[in-house]
Parts: C-alpha cells; sequence; structure tokens
C-alpha cells in the first residue's frame, strides 16, 4: 500500500511535468517509477509522450508498445500511439489504431475525428498519381511552413493578450477590489474556454489545405506550448476566491 501510494505520487508529479513541457524532468520522473514496477502501463503511456515530446518518435512508439502489452485495451496509449504513427506519416497504421479503438469505444470522440482526417488524408493520397505526389509535396513543404507561423503567430498575440488580462485581474484583486476582479476572472475564464474551442475549429480548417500530413499533429509542439500556458491561466485565475 505505501508503495502504491509512493508509485502514484510519482505519476501526478510526473503529469504535472509533463502539462508544465518539463519533458526531461517528466522523463525521469517515468523511468524511476519503471525501476521500480516494470509492469506499470500510465507510466510506460507518459514515458512515450514525454519521448514524443522530445522528438524521439520511434522510442514513444515502443514505449506506447511496451503499455498495450501489459494493458492492451489502454485507450490512452492507443490513442497517444496514432498520433505517433501519424508523425512517421503512417497513416494506414494509425487508421488500423483508430479502428481498433472505436472497436473498444465506439463512441470515443478523439479516435472518431483524428481516424475520419486519416480516412481523408488517404482518399486525397489515393486520388492523386505519383507524379503529382511530388509536386504536391513541394507545394504542402512551403505551404506548411506559412501556416505554421501563422499559428504560431496567433498563438503569440493570443498568450500575451491573455498574460495582461490576468495580470491586471490579479492586480485589482490585490488591490482589494475582489468582486470587480472575480467578475473581471470569470469572464476570462470563460474566453479562454471559448478561444480554445476556437483553435480547434481553426485547425480542422487548416487541415483541410493539406494532403500528405497531419497539421495538428505537425504542430503538436505549438499545441502543446498552448496547453500549458492554458492551465497555468486556469491555475492562476481559480487561486483569486
Amino acid at each position: 500500500m505505501v508503495q502504491e501510494q509512493k508509485l502514484n505520487k510519482m505519476l501526478s508529479a510526473g503529469l504535472i511535468a509533463l502539462r508544465q513541457n518539463k519533458n526531461n524532468e517528466a522523463l525521469q520522473i517515468f523511468e524511476k517509477i519503471l525501476e521500480i514496477d516494470p509492469t506499470n502501463s500510465m507510466a510506460w503511456n507518459n514515458k512515450g509522450v514525454a519521448l514524443r515530446k522530445l522528438k524521439k518518435i520511434e522510442e514513444a512508439i515502443e514505449c506506447f508498445n511496451k503499455a498495450l502489452s501489459i494493458e492492451p485495451k489502454l485507450i490512452r496509449a492507443m490513442i497517444n500511439k496514432a498520433r505517433a504513427l501519424k508523425m512517421q506519416k503512417k497513416f494506414d497504421l494509425a487508421l488500423f489504431v483508430y479502428e481498433d479503438i472505436l472497436e473498444i469505444e465506439p463512441k470515443n470522440e478523439e479516435a472518431l475525428e483524428e481516424s475520419n482526417r486519416v480516412r481523408t488524408i488517404l482518399t486525397r493520397q489515393a486520388k492523386a498519381t505519383q507524379e503529382e505526389q511530388a509536386e504536391l509535396k513541394e507545394e504542402e513543404r512551403k505551404l506548411f511552413i506559412e501556416r505554421r507561423e501563422e499559428l504560431k503567430e496567433f498563438l503569440d498575440d493570443s498568450k500575451s493578450n491573455i498574460r495582461d488580462s490576468v495580470k491586471r485581474i490579479a492586480g485589482i484583486y490585490e488591490s482589494g477590489i475582489k468582486e470587480e476582479a472575480i467578475e473581471h476572472r470569470n469572464r476570462i475564464l470563460n474566453a479562454i474556454i471559448e478561444f480554445n474551442e476556437q483553435l480547434q475549429e481553426r485547425l480542422k480548417q487548416i487541415a483541410g489545405d493539406f494532403i500528405f500530413l497531419d497539421f495538428a499533429e505537425e504542430n503538436r509542439d505549438l499545441l502543446d506550448d498552448w496547453i500549458a500556458f492554458k492551465e497555468e491561466m486556469l491555475f492562476q485565475l481559480k487561486k483569486l476566491e
């Protein structure tokens, strides 16, 4: 029981490090867990996530496979494996994984949405001849650089505005005008949630411009940064009670 509590505490610490994009720190925590308990499927899965964030995709997939060898129906590891396969442009293999997920959980929203996106990519690829594919890939490479820069600028500007708003609200709260601060806090909380939804829709729209890659997956580093930032801002706001 004591060891189980210790491992759970370490898992929580590792997950916090992941959310904060402290990926090397998270990796070390999950490796320590696995030294104690090599059959811990969640530690294998989360070690894979840390490796994926560190751009070590092949090693990440090995971790997801290890997690699934211990717990074959671990949906989180299956989704992470599919996403890693997409990073390798192995869309057909990713689709197989999504189909396995949907056999277990037919209404899994992530698997439904992402498998549909993969099918669209595979269908578009099948329609292009080899000559057309070479030309299209070059066009997409240029388009990707442009779209990624636009996304990065959009996220940077949004984070700057949100950070300023949170700082201003904290200042109002600390000055003793707590009721007004709480009203502003509730508005910005809702605004952050709405922005996140708009971001997902924007990514879907941009994804339609590409045939040979999954735009969201290729920009997972920017999205990880946004998620870590969002969680930190929500935490700061919720402290104002």
